[in-house]
């Protein structure tokens, strides 16, 4: 095995991870079609600080990791929960691997959350399950595993979309496939913790 783990365990901060939940749910909501203006509440304003939370773990390591939003425009036709068309942005950070550095492992969680109807779009939805805290998780696993160099590439994913039916998902999906990669799994953060 390799001895880095250890390290790496117990780089891991619970503190760390409950305050991005926290930031997560204090933008009130983060439905898919909520507001992407404000630099307070809504969608935008989440992707925007997960963006930036990316943006300063890539400085503190050195720019290792590259950071960019991935978007597909989703019409109105694609089912219920898409009453209008809407741009899913996701926001996407990747360590090049040493060696092969199109071989991938990602890990994702998602951005969006909602309340019982999949359509209200401005009802306060927190989502701190689901699912400020899988994509807390991811961010911390960025936090942590950037401070080492490994032979295959990490994507750290935060997905859009997911609650109207996983369009951040398949989005990414399409990204990857333009893009060659080899992705080698998939660990998909979905309400760490839950009951």
């Amino acid at each position: 095995a390799d001895p880095r783990i250890y390290e790496i365990i117990q780089s891991v901060s619970q503190e760390r991870i409950g305050n991005d939940i926290t930031t997560l749910a204090g933008f009130g909501t983060r439905h898919t079609l909520s507001d992407t203006v404000s630099s307070t509440r809504g969608i935008g304003a989440a992707r925007r600080w997960i963006k930036a939370e990316f943006d300063k773990i890539s400085s503190d390591c050195g720019g290792c990791l590259e950071v960019f939003y991935q978007r597909n425009l989703i019409s109105k036709a694609e089912n219920q929960r898409i009453p209008r068309d809407v741009w899913v942005v996701n926001v996407i950070a990747i360590q090049r691997g040493s060696k092969f550095p199109n071989r991938l492992i990602m890990m994702s969680g998602d951005i969006d959350s909602r309340v019982s109807d999949a359509n209200d779009a401005t009802s306060d939805s927190p989502g701190a399950n689901d699912n400020a805290s899988g994509m807390a998780g991811t961010l911390e696993a960025a936090r942590v595993l950037s401070k080492y160099t490994f032979e295959n590439s990490i994507v750290y994913a935060g997905l859009s979309g997911e609650e109207q039916g996983l369009f951040g998902g398949r989005g990414l999906a399409a990204y990857a496939r333009e893009n060659n990669w080899e992705l080698m799994g998939v660990l998909n953060n979905d309400m760490i913790g839950n009951i």
